[in-house]
């Protein structure tokens, strides 16, 4: 997760105060400012599903309706991103998520060949396939603390856990990724080709 700047989330106070004033282009700015981040969170969660797009808008549909009971003690991003997890729960709850999914691996023109993109893109799907086997509360917790990079603090505010829980569920899924990975084929060969002759 990259930190929202001091006045990026004073821009989103102020668009709180004017949407809860009932002030139509503020909840479209707020939508527009953290959808991206909604989504991206969303689909790790569930992974690549025609549901993802549903329960983007049921999370804003939420937030928006409970609005004035944001109280400002947390930044806004934070705010919507447990609203985003409890969505995205409920669903997983109603169907248990198949695996979580990273993003597209982006390329630069000047970046990698062709091959190492194809590697990359490989490891992902790979790592995708591992994370899915993680259990839900794990997944949650590596996805939040480690793939988007909210604090520990913040992690456990988002799930309603203690800080020691979300460490703990952070150190067991990085230990079961670990295991998993060790027993599969493609990261043995791919540890092995980094190592070198």
């Amino acid at each position: 997760m990259v930190a929202v700047p001091a006045s990026d989330e004073d821009s989103s106070l102020a668009l709180v105060r004017n949407a809860c004033g009932g002030d139509a282009a503020s909840f479209r700015e707020l939508f527009r400012a953290h959808c991206t981040s909604v989504h991206r969170i969303v689909y790790r969660l569930l992974g690549p599903t025609a549901e993802v797009d549903d329960v983007v808008q049921s999370v804003f549909i939420e937030a928006f309706r409970g609005l004035e009971g944001f109280r400002g003690d947390a930044r806004f991003s934070t705010w919507l991103a447990r609203i985003a997890v409890r969505v995205a729960m409920r669903s997983v709850g109603r169907r248990r998520a198949g695996w979580l999914s990273i993003d597209d691996v982006a390329v630069a023109e000047a970046g990698p060949g062709p091959d190492e993109v194809a590697d990359e893109e490989e490891g992902l799907r790979h790592l995708d396939h591992l994370l899915g086997q993680l259990r839900p509360k794990k997944r949650t917790a590596f996805v939040l603390h480690v793939l988007e990079g909210y604090s520990a603090t913040e992690t456990a505010e988002m799930l309603g856990a203690s800080v020691a829980a979300v460490k703990l569920r952070v150190y067991e899924a990085r230990r079961e990724l670990a295991r998993l990975a060790a027993r599969d084929p493609w990261f043995a060969a791919a540890l092995e080709k980094r190592k070198g002759p």
